[in-house]
């Protein structure tokens, strides 16, 4: 009697630990499947750091970072459309748009100007002034996401309001 107790004890212990062995087993993940899972959580509208000058490294904040960034960048660019005499044949109120893009090595590049036709026969010289402009704008530090350089986007608006 004691010895079929012991083997209902025996193969009792022995059934729970094969048992709990199937709950040891670690899932495998593919590399793929993980790399899509942690891709959906990068928000690729946002980056990490924002593109930055040597003299704005010097603030805490990311926001701050952002706000020296953009002061600098359309203080130089004004200041070197300023330089030039605008002369017109009519009043002129208008806005144009700068897009332009810093890559992964912090190099401006004009992606888009978007003039309107006014604009256009008014100053004819302008896009080669923006462009002058843009020359004038020092390396940036790239913005980064997950602490890797990535190229990112601004818009400088131009606000024309000229009277002949």
């Amino acid at each position: 009697m004691k010895r079929s107790l012991y083997r209902v004890v025996f193969i009792c212990t022995a059934v729970l630990f094969l048992l709990s062995c199937d709950q040891l087993q670690t899932k495998k993940i593919e590399s793929s499947q993980y790399l899509a899972e942690d891709w959906k959580a990068i928000n690729l509208n946002e980056v990490d750091v924002y593109p930055t000058f040597e003299i704005c490294n010097n603030t805490p904040e990311n926001e701050e970072m952002r706000l020296c960034f953009e002061k600098t960048v359309t203080s130089i660019f004004y200041e070197a459309l300023n330089k030039h005499q605008v002369v017109v044949s009519q009043d002129l109120e208008e806005t144009v748009v700068v897009d332009f893009v810093i890559n992964k090595k912090g190099n401006y590049c004009i992606d888009t100007l978007r003039v309107t036709e006014a604009v256009r026969f008014e100053i004819p010289e302008l896009e080669q002034w923006i462009h002058e402009a843009a020359r004038e704008l020092p390396k940036a530090f790239p913005a980064r996401k997950e602490g890797v350089p990535v190229k990112t986007r601004f818009k400088i608006p131009v606000i024309f309001k000229v009277e002949e």
